[in-house]
C-alpha cells in the first residue's frame, strides 16, 4: 500500500497536466487564430471536412479533460486511450504547424506517460468490455437506420442511381465524415445529411470510451466460507457495532486482513467502494483489513470510503489511511435499563401505546429458529405487500432479508388487530445482549402507533431475557435538528437546518429524529470517512444510491422471493 501511495503523485501530476492540455486545446478551438490557420488547408479536404475539424477539436479538448479524471484513477483504458489521442495531436500539430507549444507538451506528456505506464493497472471488467460492445452495436443500428431513412426520405433529390450497397455506403462514409457516392441535389438536404451523420459517429465512439472508463463494479461475492468466517468473527467481537451484523448481505464482498481476524465488508456503487460501519473482528487486526481494503480499491481505480463507522473505527482510518470524518448523524440506542414508561419523560410513548391497546392490538414476539414455514411465508407476503410500489432500502443498517430461515437468532416483533398481522419489526443479534433494528414494515391500514407499541414489547422482552440494549434507526443529522430548533441558535445553523427540513419531505429525516426521540436514547455519532474533499459530493450520492434514495431496487432477497 505504501508503494502505490508514494507513487501517487506521478499519476495525479500527469492527470493534471493532461486536463489544462484539454482545457487549452478546447479553447484554441474555439478561437480565431485556429480558424486561420484551418483555411490554409480548405483547398485540400472536401466542404464540411474543416468544420467537422473544428467540431472534432473540441471534442477531443472535452475527451481529454474527461480521460484525465479516469487517468487519476490508473485506469488502463483512460492511459491507452489518452496516449493515443496525444499521439495524434502531436502528428497534426508538427505536420500542419497549427500549434507547435500545444503540440510539444502533448509530446513531453506523451512519452512521461510511456515511462510510467506500469502505474495505470485499472483494467475493466469483463462484463464493461461487453457492455461496451453492446454500447457500440447499438449505436451502429442506430445511425444506419437514422442515415438510411435521411436518404429514403426525399423525393428525387439525387443525382445518379440509388441503390442499397451505396447507401450503407453512404451511411458508413458519413459517420467518418466523409460524402459517399449517394449525393443530395438539394445542398439542404445534404448538410443535414453530413451534419447528422457526423454527430452519430462522433457518439458510437464516445459512447463506448465512457463505459470503458466507468470504473468496473464487482459481482458482489461472498463465499460460504466467508460467511462463515465472517459469523465466528460476529460471535466473538460483534457487540462491538450494532450494525456489524448486517455485513452478511447478500450484495457486499468482503476483504480479509492476513491473519484473518478481521474483515471489511463493502459494495462498490458508482466507482466507489462503499464500506458500511466498522471493520469486523478483533480491533488489533483492523488496520490489516484497512489496508487490504485501500490497496484493493486503488488496483481497481474506485474511491474508498467508509460509511456509519463509529468514532473509534473513524480514529483508526484516520490515522491509518490519512481520512477526514464527517459526521452524518447519530444512531438511537435504548439502555433497557433505563426505560420507564411511567416516567413523565415517556408520556408521549406511553400515550401511544394506551391509545392503540384501546383499538384491540395485541404483539407477539419469537425468534425466526421458532417460526414454521407457513409463518415465514405469510409474513413474505404481507411485507412485499404493504410495502407495494414502494423502493425497497438499506444498505449500512439493512440486512435485505425477512426471516430468513438461515438465520435463526433473528427476532421478530408483530403487532395484530382483531387477529390479522398489522406491522413487523424484525432485529439482529448486536452481540450477546443486544439488538439492532433491521426492518420496520407496517400495513398502510395500521393505526397511528403501531410502530411504538412494538417497540415497547421489545423492550419489556428485552427486560426479561437478559438483552440489555437496543438500537434503532439512524438518524441523519440529529444535530442539526436538535441545535438549529434551539433558542440563539446561529444563523448558519437554521440555515442548515431549513435545508434539510425541506429534504425531509422525501428522505424522511427529521420524521425518524422525532421518532427516535421519544424513548430516549443514548445518542451514538457515526461518521463517514473519505480521502480528499473533491470525492465527497461523488461519495455522498454513492451512498444514496446504495441506500436506494436514488434509483430503485425492490427485490427481495432470493429466499424470501422464493417463500412468497
Amino acid at each position: 500500500m505504501k508503494k502505490l501511495e508514494g507513487s501517487r503523485w506521478k499519476v495525479v501530476l500527469a492527470a493534471r497536466i493532461l486536463l489544462l492540455i484539454g482545457a487549452v486545446g478546447l479553447a484554441s478551438s474555439s478561437s480565431r487564430s485556429f480558424h486561420r490557420n484551418l483555411r490554409l488547408f480548405r483547398s485540400t479536404f472536401p466542404k464540411g471536412v474543416l468544420d467537422l475539424a473544428t467540431a472534432a477539436g473540441i471534442i477531443v479538448g472535452v475527451m481529454l479533460i474527461v480521460l484525465s479524471f479516469a487517468l487519476a484513477r490508473r485506469n488502463h483504458v483512460a492511459y491507452l486511450l489518452t496516449q493515443l489521442l496525444l499521439f495524434v495531436s502531436v502528428v497534426l500539430s508538427f505536420i500542419k504547424g497549427l500549434d507547435l507549444v500545444q503540440g510539444l507538451a502533448s509530446l513531453i506528456l506523451f512519452i512521461a506517460l510511456f515511462l510510467i505506464r506500469e502505474e495505470f493497472y485499472a483494467k475493466p471488467v469483463r462484463r464493461i468490455v461487453t457492455r461496451a460492445l453492446i454500447v457500440v452495436g447499438q449505436f451502429l443500428l442506430l445511425s444506419f437506420a437514422i442515415g438510411i431513412a435521411l436518404i429514403v426520405a426525399p423525393d428525387r433529390l439525387f443525382g445518379g442511381e440509388v441503390t442499397l450497397p451505396k447507401m450503407l455506403l453512404t451511411v458508413v462514409h458519413g459517420l467518418v465524415g466523409i460524402v459517399g457516392p449517394v449525393r443530395f441535389i438539394s445542398h439542404r438536404e445534404q448538410d443535414i445529411f453530413n451534419y447528422s451523420m457526423a454527430g452519430l459517429g462522433l457518439l458510437t465512439v464516445m459512447a463506448p470510451i465512457l463505459t470503458l472508463l466507468q470504473p468496473s463494479p464487482p459481482k458482489p461475492r461472498m463465499s460460504a466460507e466467508d460467511e462463515e468466517g465472517i459469523r465466528g468473527l460476529l460471535a466473538e467481537f460483534g457487540d462491538r457495532d450494532s450494525v456489524g451484523y448486517f455485513a452478511l448481505r447478500e450484495d457486499k464482498s468482503v476483504v480479509w486482513s492476513n491473519t484473518r481476524k478481521a474483515a471489511i465488508t463493502y459494495r462498490v456503487v458508482s466507482g466507489c467502494a462503499l464500506v458500511s460501519g466498522d471493520p469486523i473482528g478483533n480491533p488489533d487486526a483492523w488496520p490489516q483489513a484497512m489496508h487490504a481494503f485501500l490497496d484493493l480499491a486503488v488496483r481497481n481505480g474506485w474511491t474508498p470510503a467508509a460509511v456509519g463507522c463509529s468514532e473509534e473505527a473513524g480514529e483508526i482510518w484516520v490515522r491509518e489511511a490519512d481520512m477526514t470524518a464527517l459526521e452524518i448523524g447519530d444512531e438511537a440506542v435504548v439502555h433497557v435499563d433505563e426505560y420507564d414508561p411511567d416516567n413523565p419523560r415517556y408520556r408521549n410513548v406511553r400515550q401511544s401505546v394506551r391509545r392503540i391497546l384501546k383499538q384491540n392490538y395485541t404483539t407477539e414476539i419469537f425468534r425466526t429458529s421458532e417460526m414454521t414455514k407457513e409463518m415465514r411465508l405469510l409474513l413474505t407476503e404481507d411485507s412485499k405487500k404493504w410495502r407495494g410500489a414502494a423502493t425497497e432500502r438499506g444498505f449500512m443498517m439493512g440486512l435485505g432479508r425477512i426471516a430468513d430461515d438461515d438465520e435463526p437468532d433473528l427476532l421478530i416483533v408483530a403487532a395484530r388487530k382483531d387477529g390479522q398481522v398489522m406491522a413487523l419489526l424484525q432485529y439482529v443479534p448486536w452481540g450477546e445482549k443486544g439488538l439492532s433494528l433491521d426492518l420496520m414494515r407496517r400495513s398502510p391500514q395500521a393505526d397511528s402507533g403501531v410502530n411504538e407499541l412494538m417497540i415497547d414489547a421489545t423492550i419489556r422482552y428485552a427486560r426479561e431475557h437478559d438483552i440489555t440494549r437496543i438500537s434503532l434507526n439512524f438518524a441523519a443529522f440529529r444535530s442539526v435538528f436538535e441545535r438549529g430548533a434551539q433558542l440563539g441558535a446561529g444563523p448558519i445553523i437554521k440555515s442548515w437546518r431549513s435545508i434539510l427540513l425541506f429534504l425531509s419531505r422525501w428522505l424522511q429525516m427529521e420524521s425518524l429524529f422525532r421518532f427516535n426521540s421519544k424513548f430516549r436514547p443514548e445518542w451514538v455519532p457515526r461518521y463517514i470517512m473519505f480521502r480528499k474533499n473533491a470525492d465527497l459530493p461523488k461519495i455522498g450520492l454513492a451512498t444514496m444510491r446504495a441506500e436506494a434514495f436514488i434509483g430503485s431496487r425492490k427485490t427481495e432477497t432470493k429466499k424470501a422471493t422464493s417463500l412468497g
